[in-house]
């Protein structure tokens, strides 16, 4: 069963353009991780919110592959960029 995972980002005006460019980093870091369909970053300008997607093969791939993504970002001061936490969410695939 294929699952989508979310993230939502609430990124300070300041460090909008810092965040997008730490999803370029996880986008090329992504490149190769099996069971990993489809991956990107979208926005939306009136909420302030940045909104990552993925695409898995499986749960199981998807907990294997964040390990290998997550590495990429690591350094990544979320709790500096953002005006609130992000929120992370796996969603399976019903229809």
């Amino acid at each position: 069963m294929r699952v989508l995972a979310q993230a939502v980002h609430y990124s300070k005006p300041e460090h909008r353009g810092d965040i997008i460019a730490a999803m370029g980093r996880l986008r090329a870091a992504s490149e190769g991780v099996a069971g990993l369909e489809e991956i990107g970053g979208f926005e939306d300008p009136d909420g302030g919110r940045i909104i990552a997607i993925s695409v898995w093969s499986s749960m199981e791939a998807m907990q294997s592959g964040m390990a290998t993504l997550g590495a990429a970002i690591a350094d990544v001061p979320f709790g500096e960029w953002e005006r609130q936490e992000h929120t992370l969410a796996a969603f399976p695939q019903v229809a």
